[in-house]
């Protein structure tokens, strides 16, 4: 507990006894959306493809994410039928190369969006705008896993490498991506959102002064923060490593600059990026986050050993290859109880920690809670690291 930046929880002398502990609070996504969102869990599962994952694999996700209660993100590949073999709930998100929801010259083809959307299961809509592992470059599925049944789900050619573009080419600026979350928001009725890495706050804040001229209703329901940190075994190095700030430093920036701009109700906030354990988790709450997606620990409830062989379909776990041999390894019935147990026990293991710090459920933790170890082996509470600004004071002098 000495190494600079640890978490350390705040206990609370008096703690609430655990017959007083209350039930997490379910968030609404979407207020102006003919379709709003009621997540029940805090604890989710980040975006991994069909394709990029195999069918048992997402067919054990889905599964656990039903038995746990929480949603599955499809990733870029598109809505698989072992998405919706069990009946959790969806969020689909919308890649650069808009699989599955692709013209074939790659623009947006609006009906096949609305055919994705009249799926009851699928809740919302990401805008994939960049990845930790990758910011500023496309997905690259290889050839040799793209078989003809992944092909027909993402509306691409059969043995041909698939390439996504490294952004959105109708989303240039923040005004171009407001105008694509309000059209696919107008098409689904669903709540719609980004997920980003963030390498500045300037452009958060154009965002923020760009939805107070147009309204509060313009606003992305959601922005998911991915940190540079967060991984692939299949992205370039250079990008893995050193491009893109990291959860720690993102979070409570963009947190702050919704804050500031007075639209962190409106606005919820998704934190991603190598958030696998329970003290993780709660120092995302803490920090300013409403939801916590995961993909790495999910990863290791199905078996992955990080043999970094995603992209070469020979993945000796059956996690991420398209070859029956390798996938018998990879049992669904059984895996989707590992993974509903590890979302269900991230979730009582917050709890804990909320109890102890005195709040009778996860989501009321605050930066008071946490205090982040220094260099000099001391600790410093969050909230004085990182005070938030006053809404009133930072919009007075903004107009002064």
């Amino acid at each position: 507990m000495n190494a600079a930046g640890t978490y350390i929880f705040a206990s609370c002398a008096f703690p609430p006894l655990d017959k007083d502990a209350a039930e997490t609070a379910v968030i609404t996504i979407g207020p102006y959306c003919k379709q709003p969102y009621d997540a029940r869990s805090f604890f989710n599962i980040s975006g991994m493809s069909y394709g990029a994952i195999s069918k048992p694999a997402v067919q054990a996700l889905s599964k656990g994410a039903e038995m746990a209660g929480c949603w599955i993100n499809t990733g870029e590949g598109g809505l698989a039928p072992y998405h919706l073999e069990s009946n959790a709930d969806i969020v689909f998100q919308i890649g650069t190369a808009k699989y599955g929801v692709r013209k074939s010259d790659g623009s947006l083809d609006d009906e096949k969006l609305k055919k994705v959307a009249g799926h009851d299961q699928v809740k919302m809509f990401e805008v994939k705008l960049s990845q930790g592992a990758k910011p500023g470059k496309g997905g690259i599925l290889p050839a040799s896993k793209i078989n003809k049944d992944i092909a027909e789900i993402r509306g691409i050619l059969v043995n041909e490498d698939s390439i996504s573009p490294n952004r959105h080419p109708e989303i240039s600026n923040v005004s171009e991506l407001l105008d694509f979350i309000n059209h696919v928001r107008d098409i689904t009725g669903k709540p719609v959102g980004f997920k980003t890495v963030i390498g500045s706050p300037d452009w958060i804040e154009d965002l923020c002064e760009e939805i107070l001229k147009r309204g509060v209703e313009s606003a992305p329901d959601f922005i998911t923060v991915d940190g540079g940190n967060g991984g692939t075994g299949a992205a370039p190095m250079p990008l893995m490593d050193n491009v893109g700030l990291v959860l720690k430093e993102a979070l409570p920036m963009v947190s702050d600059v919704l804050h500031k701009y007075d639209l962190r109700e409106r606005v919820r906030i998704i934190a991603s990026g190598k958030l696998i354990t329970p003290s993780d988790v709660a120092w995302a709450l803490c920090t300013g986050a409403d939801f916590i997606t995961s993909a790495r620990g999910f990863m290791f409830a199905l078996g992955c050993i990080q043999s970094l062989k995603c992209n070469k379909n020979t993945c000796p776990t059956g996690v991420a290859t398209h070859q029956k041999h390798l996938q018998e390894g990879l049992n669904p019935e059984d895996k989707a109880v590992k993974v509903a147990n590890y979302a269900k026990n991230i979730v009582h293991e917050v709890e804990i920690i909320a109890h102890s710090c005195g709040v009778l459920e996860p989501r009321e933790l605050r930066r008071k809670h946490v205090r982040i170890v220094q260099d000099t082996g001391l600790s410093i509470a969050m909230d004085k690291l990182y005070p938030r600004p006053d809404i009133k004071t930072v919009m007075d002098k903004d107009a002064v």
